[in-house]
């Protein structure tokens, strides 16, 4: 059972990870992207949406986005664990089990 530590430093290391891939999307990308608040999961939710439709609208039009894999990745990751859930060490512990068995 991971403590409370534990937490705290996946969630600091998420968000490491996000500002790193939010600065790389935000140099390549030619409008500048929303403020990035990693506090708050409603502005992390409309920064996915943003980054999404700027996505999708690439793929119609001659402005290609730059490729934003990584970064949706990484804001999925910092919601999840504002609200508690570590995808990572579920999927570490359900390798382990499936190991064991």
């Amino acid at each position: 059972m991971p403590t409370k530590t534990d937490k705290k430093k996946r969630l600091v290391e998420a968000i490491e990870t996000l500002t790193s891939e939010y600065d790389k999307y935000s140099q390549a990308a030619v409008k500048q992207l929303p403020a990035l608040e990693t506090k708050n999961n409603e502005s992390l939710e409309k920064l996915l949406e943003v980054v999404l439709l700027r996505e999708s609208l690439s793929q119609r039009t001659t402005n290609k986005a730059p490729a934003s894999v990584k970064l949706r990745a990484s804001i999925a990751d910092v919601i999840l664990l504002n609200d508690d859930f570590d995808r990572k060490l579920i999927s570490a512990n359900a390798a382990a089990a499936a190991e064991a068995s």
